[in-house]
């Protein structure tokens, strides 16, 4: 079994970076890049056992950022394809990834079904100035600007509060707070018409957590009550942060459905 790193693919000396894909914006930079790396492992390039390139390595091959190639990577090892072992590397564990449940939804908008039986209201809004610990939550070098909203969605016609969430949208975007009282479309959706950008991507992490007390005031609840945060990350093409947005749930007030449809791979056919 090969130990070593494989030196292939790789651009020389002063030659242009591999093109990751044909037309402009047909998928996230991340995804592109990690269907590159399974081909070239599915082509025998990276032998099994082998290391892949380093991180900066790959971003000089493929002409990405550090962040592009770890969200490729982190894609490889829920693939089964890779691992990633402290001071040595990546390596490649597998030539073709296992059978998964897949998450399917048919648009972005199917996260959002309950919008038009709320209101919106606003808490509170200020400029910010990231700092370290903020930078690793909106995905950005600290000292840029952004601009957060606090905001509270309330079922009508009355009742007690569903949840409520930090949006943090970049500065440059800060004038859709004005558009926010008792809105009735995602928030998203004003940036992709203000602004003609086009959300491609929704990263979502949800955890079970203990509601803070100045939230369960908010929320109606006591403080320590159980619930739910749930965190997204909006993304155009090139991996472009648009928004990101923190959301606590009080237990009992919301409930989350989605289908998981258990995908074959046919790994004799990719085999061939």
């Amino acid at each position: 079994m090969a130990t070593g790193r494989n030196p292939a693919p790789r651009a020389g000396a002063g030659s242009p970076p591999r093109k990751l894909f044909a037309v402009a914006g047909a998928a996230t930079r991340y995804a592109l890049l990690a269907d590159s790396i399974i081909e070239d492992i599915g082509a025998g390039r990276y032998a099994l056992g082998s290391l892949l390139p380093t991180e900066t390595e790959l971003c000089g091959q493929f002409g990405v950022s550090r962040h592009t190639v770890r969200e490729a990577l982190r894609r490889l090892r829920e693939m089964g394809l890779v691992s990633r072992h402290q001071g040595i590397g990546t390596r490649v564990k597998a030539t073709h990834g296992d059978a998964r449940y897949v998450q399917s939804v048919d648009s972005i908008s199917d996260l959002f079904t309950y919008i038009d039986k709320t209101r919106l209201a606003v808490v509170a809004r200020r400029d910010l100035l990231v700092g370290p610990a903020q930078s690793l939550l909106l995905r950005c070098a600290p000292g840029q600007r952004w601009h957060m909203l606090e905001v509270l969605r309330v079922p009508e016609p009355g009742g007690l509060p569903m949840v409520t969430s930090e949006i943090y949208v970049p500065h440059a975007y800060a004038a859709i707070s004005r558009e926010m009282e008792d809105l009735r479309v995602p928030i998203y959706t004003l940036i992709e018409q203000r602004y003609g950008e086009r959300i491609i991507e929704v990263q979502q992490v949800m955890s079970p957590c203990a509601i803070p007390a100045r939230k369960a005031r908010i929320l109606k609840v006591r403080s320590g009550f159980p619930g739910m945060e749930i965190t997204r990350h909006y993304m155009a093409a090139d991996d472009k942060m648009l928004l990101v947005s923190k959301s606590l749930y009080p237990a009992g007030r919301f409930s989350y459905s989605m289908s998981l449809r258990f995908a074959w791979q046919d790994t004799a056919a990719q085999a061939a």
